[in-house]
C-alpha cells in the first residue's frame, strides 16, 4: 500500500540533530502514522547515530522507518 506521506532524512554524525528531528516529526504525524513512512540513509556515521534510529524504531513502531547505512563514506 502507498503511504501518504514520505519523509527521506540524509544523516551523517549529527545523531543529536536527527534525533530532534525525528522528535519534532512524532508530534507532527499524530493521528497520521499509519499514513507515513521514515526513509534514513546514513553515510557511515562513526557517531551514535545507529543507536538513535534503534530507539525511535521502537517509539514510533506504528510508523514504517527503512533505515540504511553505507559500509563506507561516499561523500
Amino acid at each position: 500500500m502507498n503511504k501518504l506521506l514520505t519523509i527521506a532524512i540524509p544523516t551523517f554524525n549529527r545523531s543529536e540533530l536527527l534525533n530532534k528531528q525525528l522528535a519534532w516529526l512524532a508530534e507532527v504525524v499524530k493521528g497520521f502514522e499509519s499514513e507515513c513512512e521514515i526513509f534514513i540513509s546514513d553515510n557511515c556515521s562513526t557517531d551514535n547515530t545507529q543507536e538513535i534510529i534503534k530507539i525511535w524504531q521502537e517509539t514510533l513502531s506504528n510508523i514504517k522507518i527503512k533505515y540504511n547505512r553505507n559500509s563506507q563514506n561516499i561523500g
